[in-house]
């Protein structure tokens, strides 16, 4: 009862409650309609080798989806990126920024990389080019790292390389073990020929001789432990696993292997417009119950000040 009599109230005015509302609802929406027309392409990531599986893998774990989600998010807003974009497809870095969106699908490693404008042939080229350039990022950075682990790995290899030709001309191409063996033999030959001596010159020669024989035994056991240490180098076969490993996963994010293209399309946001339209619409409803209110006190104010002008009793002279 209290609304119908509120309603009996306001009277004629009643039309405020709905005109109110209405024009206050349909500015946003005329807005949204009659902004030039905007087009959208999306690209789809979708990263099937790239996260999770082997344990290779850049992205893996049970975080990896996420993890590599926020990283393509992350680096398409850098300005390295954009630029980037902006260099190959002649598109002003500020619009490629404002339009460039990121979306993950349903909390899956899928990724869509979505692009506005209002201009049609630019929507495909830049969305195609920002992740394609995304992805080539994320993963040519872990490729340089193997790559320069396998050129560190060559260069000690080559110094080992080296270390070994110089202990095979010491050994006469001989490997150190075969090397001392020999030595060995000789010397233990030379040490029974001094003892049998009986002639004390010819047992001091053969003496210098036996301790020239030592010096190249020990000498000879020093270049094996060298020897076996530089065969024990084999940084480089790791190496050159991981760098083989990283341009798998850099061949797997070319975009003919991770990326799906869509075409551009029309696009109207009718959920930025409805949420404007429905917002602008309760806000002109506050102010016509707001006017309406107003008018009503007013009024009744008025109505008062005339009730008691009228009870007024004239004065006799």
């Amino acid at each position: 009862m209290e609304i119908l009599d509120y309603f009996k109230a306001i009277g004629k005015r009643f039309w405020v409650l709905v005109l109110v509302p209405l024009i206050a609802g349909f500015l946003p929406l005329a807005w949204f309609v009659l902004k030039p027309t905007r087009y959208a392409a999306k690209v789809t990531i979708i990263p099937t080798s790239l996260v999770g599986g082997v344990r290779s893998n850049q992205y893996r774990g049970s975080d990896a989806d996420k993890f590599f989600a926020n990283n393509v998010t992350g680096a398409l807003r850098t300005n390295r990126l954009v630029d980037q974009v902006s260099q190959e497809t002649s598109v002003p870095a500020h619009q490629v920024r404002g339009g460039l969106s990121v979306t993950q699908v349903n909390g899956s490693a899928f990724v869509d990389v979505t692009y506005l404008t209002t201009k049609k042939k630019q929507a495909v080229p830049v969305v195609r080019a920002a992740a394609a350039d995304t992805l080539h990022f994320l993963f040519q950075g872990q490729y340089d790292v193997a790559k320069a682990s396998v050129d560190a790995a060559q260069k000690q290899a080559d110094q080992a390389d080296d270390g070994l030709n110089a202990i095979s001309a010491q050994t006469a191409g001989l490997t150190p073990e075969v090397a001392y063996a020999a030595a060995s033999h000789g010397l233990a030959a030379l040490q029974a020929t001094a003892a049998r001596a009986k002639d004390q010159a010819g047992a001091a020669q053969i003496n210098q001789q036996v301790a020239a024989g030592q010096a190249r035994v020990a000498s000879l056991g020093q270049l094996q432990g060298q020897y076996l240490a530089l065969r024990a180098v084999n940084l480089r076969r790791d190496a050159e696993q991981r760098e083989r490993e990283a341009s798998v996963q850099l061949a797997a994010a070319a975009p003919a292997n991770a990326m799906v293209v869509g075409k551009a399309h029309r696009s109207f946001p009718f959920s930025d417009a409805l949420q404007f339209s429905v917002g602008a619409a309760a806000g002109g409803l506050f102010v016509a119950v707001g006017y309406l209110f107003g008018r009503e006190v007013w009024d009744g104010v008025r109505r008062r000040s005339r009730r008691r002008d009228a009870d007024v009793v004239p004065a006799t002279g």
